[in-house]
Order: C-alpha cells, then structure tokens, then sequence
C-alpha cells in the first residue's frame, strides 16, 4: 500500500469508511434550581397631596446543581489524573456555589401634587435577576463518551465498510460514569468553572419626574431615569495568555508559535469561567409635550438624551483584549441611542358624518367620510461600532485586535457623509477616515477602545389612514392603510467596521439596507400594509 493516499468520494461510492466518529451521553444534563420569593407592600399619606409607596421583595434562588449530581467543575487546586498537574475537573455532587440569602430588595414610589397643575413622581427599586445557566450543557464536561474508528496513520485502507459497521465499540468510563479525556492534544479539552462565590445579580432603577397641566389639553412632562446592572453573569476564558508575558521578541515569538504550553494550565484548552463579572449603567433625560384630543386631533412628542455603558451587551460568554484587564471592553453599549426624537400625530379629516364637512351623511360619506390620519416621525442618532483590526503584518498573542487610535474619534468619521454610488461597495464613499487607524505594534494591544464611533442615525416616517364601517349595530369593520418610509429615506446599517489593509473595499461601506424588516423602525424600502379587521 502507498500511505496517505486514496479517493473520499471512491470510498463513499464503494462504502468504505475511513473514519466514523461515535459519540453516546453517559449521563443526561438535568439542571435543578430552587426558586422562592415573598413581597409586602404598604401605602402611606403624610400629607393630603402625598402618596407614597413602600415594598420590599425577599428572593432565593438555589445555585446550579443537578438532579443525580452529575456534573462538571474546574477546580484549580486538584490534580489532573492524566498529567499529574494543577488544575483538573472534578465531579463532586451537591451545589456548586454557596447559598445567597441576602436578596432582600426594596421598593419606593412617590407621587406628589405639589399644584393643582403640577405633579412629581419619584421611584426607586432593587430586582434581583434569575441565574440559572448561560446555555444548554454547562458544566457537563467528560459526561458524554467519544470513539474514533480509524486506520492506523499512512495505512490507506478502509477501517469498516458501511455495509457492516464498525463492530463493537468500546467507550472508555470511570465508575462515577465520567469518561477521562482521551489524547493527547490538550487545546480540545475544554471545561467550566462554575465561581463558588457566585451570588444573583441585580437591577437597581430610579426615576425623577414631573408633569405639568399647561392648559386644558395640553401636557408638559420631564423625567430623569436610571439603572444600573450590577454582578451580572458572563463566561470569559481563563485560561489565556496574559499580554504582558514578556518584553523579549524571541520569547514572544516562541510563545505564538505553541500558544497551548504557554497556558496557565497547558493541560486544558477553553476553562470558561462563570462568574458575576457583568455591569452596565444607563441614564437618560426625556423631555415630552402632550396635546390631548381636542378639535380632532392628538400629538404625542418627546426628545429623549441618554447613554447606557457596559462590559457586555448580553449574558453569556464574553471576550476581549484579554481576560486579565477586563475593564478595557467598558463601553458605551451596541444598542446605545444618544439621541432620540419622536412625534406621533392622529387627526380626524374633517369630512363625513359629524364632522365640519360633508355631514349630510349618504353614499358620499359612506367612501369618503370619517377616515382619521396617523404619522409617526422618527429622528435618532446611531448606534456605537467596534472597530477591529487584521491583515496585520504583524504577530498579537491570542485576543481581540483593535487598530491605533492615531486621530481623536471626532475626526475617524468624515464630515457631512453622503454614500455616493451605493453599487458596487468599493464604488461608495468611504464613511471612516482611514488616516485615523494603524496597526499596532507587534504584540502589543492597540490604542483603540471599544464602540468608540458612530453608525449613521436614521429618519423614518409612517403614514397611515385609517375608517370605521358600521355595518349593524354589533358589527363594525375598520380597514386601514399603513405606508412605511414613504420617502424612501436611505436606511444604513452598520459599516465594514474590520480594518484591514489587504482588503479596504469592505472599511467603512455599506454592505446592507435598514435598520429593520418588514414594518419595523428603520425599515429602508418603502412599502404599503393594507390591514382589514371585523369586530363583533
């Protein structure tokens, strides 16, 4: 026989198996959580004008655990059976974190009629957040078995044919029906540890506001609103190179080339570390006016300035320059909206039956009377984009890469932006100024921080017009045409945000429309809804 050789198409006409991977769960992930809560609440007037509210919520929630204890947990302090190192996974029964009793969250609320046409309301209140899981298997490690069905390396023949199977296969097991990783490739040998200390997060959200009766129909209001997400669950692999390993180029290079010994524990790719390492913040000022229904028509208009920050935009696993300074990924969050704009009009044409015009009522009023008029108008800025880095000539230990900042962020987007020919990409106007960016130097973190610019905001506007027809007295039916983006408002999505000097074509171009689909806000293409509804 010739060694490595051979056809894989040939074996699959012939039924010929060159490798069959078998795989069979030695136990079911099975997940137990306890949850209890209790909630009392009052009411108390100091004053005639006064009211106020006062709760408090007492939550448990059991920490992970499964129902027959079998699950997974890196322990660092154990010793691996199979290299005799620091740092093994362990499978111990019962909780894998201490109980957290002290969940206790108060509530306040407070309304105030300072003047018959003045109104202050004020709140504040503490929510604890479900823990339970990031995701479906965790902590599961070494409970599922793996059997590779393979000839030996450079033997050419088949290891079974189809037709006959692999015969028995045998799935290595310890008695506590865990099953040892098997090789000697340590990079795929991945495991989760679960943070002992770990303790519920929590929400904390207050508010300031006031509303003030201007006239009859119409309504000032301002609020002042704050949250802040506190020891919220992520993952973030510890088991990563710290970038600040060595200052020497010859250290550094051997250390690229065989990352895995350079490993806190080289016995061990992935150890997803569970902890409370999530935090966000958000502030926002709302400034609203309000005309009540009068003479036909409503008006609901409200401006909005805001910024929320965080680490993270959403539970789960989270990565970054590096694991050993978190803080760097500490943001303006990716949904972040600094400013907002929106103005929501009804009106009732003054045509039609009980109206100013055409009242007589008949067949005229029948097509053409009682149709009433929405437009909903939409101003906001974009959101943040976190610009990247690679194509770099240059060598960066294991990590997010980020570009130099070399100009201030004010001057990485180009001023007073139109996109030109959108077809094709490299046609368009280039959004970033590509003088702002450089590639850092060889294993070194770049300069560039996350979510540092822009995305384009967006104008978007909805008509829609709208009638009742009474058919009988219990029988209506209300037709109604919906227009969105009647002005066909270009709608950018967030640009190429990868700089890449191989490839600049995709920096900074549009490679798709809209914000939204279908009906939603930002929607790019103009199209019509025509919605019919029968009520009885």
């Amino acid at each position: 026989f010739t060694p490595n050789t051979g056809n894989a198409f040939a074996s699959f006409l012939l039924g010929t198996v060159g490798q069959g991977v078998f795989q069979q769960n030695n136990a079911t992930w099975l997940p137990r959580w306890w949850s209890q809560a209790f909630y009392g609440q009052t009411t108390w007037r100091p004053r005639r004008n006064m009211t106020v509210e006062l709760g408090v919520r007492w939550s448990y929630e059991s920490p992970f655990s499964t129902k027959y204890g079998q699950q997974s947990q890196f322990d660092p302090n154990a010793t691996d059976p199979l290299t005799g190192r620091k740092g093994a996974i362990v499978h111990g029964k019962g909780l894998l974190a201490k109980r957290d009793l002290n969940n206790f969250q108060p509530r306040l609320g407070l309304a105030w009629n300072l003047h018959p046409r003045v109104v202050s309301r004020s709140s504040f209140g503490m929510y604890t957040v479900d823990l339970m899981t990031n995701g479906i298997g965790q902590n599961f490690e070494e409970y599922v078995a793996t059997a590779n069905v393979q000839p030996v390396p450079g033997d050419p023949r088949h290891a079974f044919l189809l037709s006959q199977g692999p015969g028995a296969i045998a799935f290595p097991s310890s008695t506590d029906g865990s099953v040892p990783f098997q090789g000697t490739n340590y990079g795929g040998r991945n495991a989760s540890f679960f943070d002992p200390n770990m303790r519920l997060p929590y929400v904390l959200m207050w508010s300031q506001g006031f509303q003030v009766q201007l006239s009859n129909s119409w309504l000032m209001e301002t609020i002042y609103q704050g949250s802040s997400g506190v020891g919220l669950l992520n993952n973030w692999d510890m088991n990563v190179v710290p970038l600040n390993i060595s200052n020497d180029p010859t250290t550094l290079n051997q250390i690229f080339n065989a990352t895995q010994n350079y490993k806190p524990f080289t016995q061990f790719g992935a150890i997803q570390h569970y902890s409370n390492y999530g935090h966000n913040s958000h502030h926002s000022g709302t400034f609203r006016i309000e005309r009540r229904f009068a003479q036909g028509m409503t008006l609901n208009t409200f401006y909005q300035l805001g910024k929320t920050l965080n680490d993270g935009d959403d539970d789960g696993g989270r990565s970054g320059i590096t694991f050993y300074n978190r803080n760097l990924e500490k943001a303006r969050a990716s949904y972040d909206i600094r400013h907002r704009l929106v103005s929501v009009m009804t009106y009732e044409l003054p045509f039609g039956k009980g109206r100013k015009y055409m009242s007589s009522g008949g067949f005229t009023n029948y097509v053409f009377g009682n149709w009433d008029f929405a437009w909903t108008q939409t101003f906001q800025s974009g959101p943040p984009v976190n610009i990247t880095a690679g194509g770099s000539p240059n060598r960066y230990l294991p990590g997010m890469v980020r570009p130099n900042a070399i100009l201030p962020a004010e001057q990485m987007v180009v001023d007073d932006y139109t996109i030109g020919a959108r077809f094709p990409l490299a046609a368009q106007n280039n959004y970033f100024n590509n003088a702002a960016f450089a590639y850092p130097a060889a294993f070194t973190a770049g300069t560039m921080g996350r979510n540092v610019v822009e995305s384009p905001g967006l104008r978007w506007t909805q008509l829609s017009i709208s009638k009742d027809f009474r058919v009988k007295e219990n029988l209506r039916f209300t037709i109604r045409w919906d227009c969105n983006n009647p002005t066909k408002e270009p709608q950018l999505a967030d640009p190429g945000a990868n700089y890449n000097l191989q490839n600049l074509a995709q920096f900074g171009r549009f490679n798709g429309i809209g914000r939204g689909s279908f009906s939603d806000i930002g929607t790019a293409r103009m199209h019509h809804v025509i919605v019919g509804r029968v009520q009885w």
